[in-house]
């Protein structure tokens, strides 16, 4: 396949669970704690407010809305293990009122979230590949695999979201 920067990303090369991760529409949080039988904590990096989305797409641009940015990152709760970090940016005024309350106060992943509160939506991936780490929590010569999709709900693009797994990490088998 070839993707969005005209790269041709062979899905094989991946470990298999990575390949999963990848291509999921379900909350990767919950994937990831069955596949490593290990809790993970969603670590906030970044939650603020803002009025115009650096998003890679512009399936979410609404000039009089205003969003949500948020950094996060799926560790580990025993390993400590970061299985993955993510970019979003949510349309607030897309989401039902008590699910954007919810998502400004931090209290949950969006995809955990939106389970819970059974909102209905649709993954629609844009782009995957694999990139060099440029953030300073991951290893600087570690090799990334990324993905970014929109989530629609009622059929109106909400959230952007890019999450970045470290292949390494997923070539190897589970622990227990």
């Amino acid at each position: 396949m070839v993707n969005a920067k005209g790269h041709n990303i062979d899905l094989s090369a991946f470990p298999p669970f990575l390949r999963t991760l990848l291509v999921t529409d379900g909350t990767v949080t919950k994937s990831i704690e069955a596949y490593y039988w290990e809790r993970v904590n969603v670590h906030s990096l970044l939650h603020q407010r803002i009025d115009k989305p650096e998003c890679k797409s512009s399936h979410i641009s609404n000039s009089n809305s205003q969003y949500l940015h948020r950094k996060v990152l799926l560790t580990g709760q025993e390993s400590k293990r970061t299985y993955a970090s993510a970019d979003s940016y949510i349309l607030l005024d897309v989401l039902p009122a008590n699910t954007a309350q919810r998502l400004v106060e931090n209290k949950i992943g969006i995809g955990e979230l939106l389970r819970d509160e059974g909102v209905e939506s649709y993954r629609e991936i844009l782009d995957l590949g694999v990139e060099a780490a440029t953030e300073s929590f991951w290893k600087s010569d570690e090799e990334l695999a990324y993905r970014t999709y929109v989530i629609h709900i009622n059929d109106k693009p909400a959230i952007e979201i890019t999450e970045w797994f470290p292949i390494d990490l997923y070539r190897d088998t589970p622990i227990n």
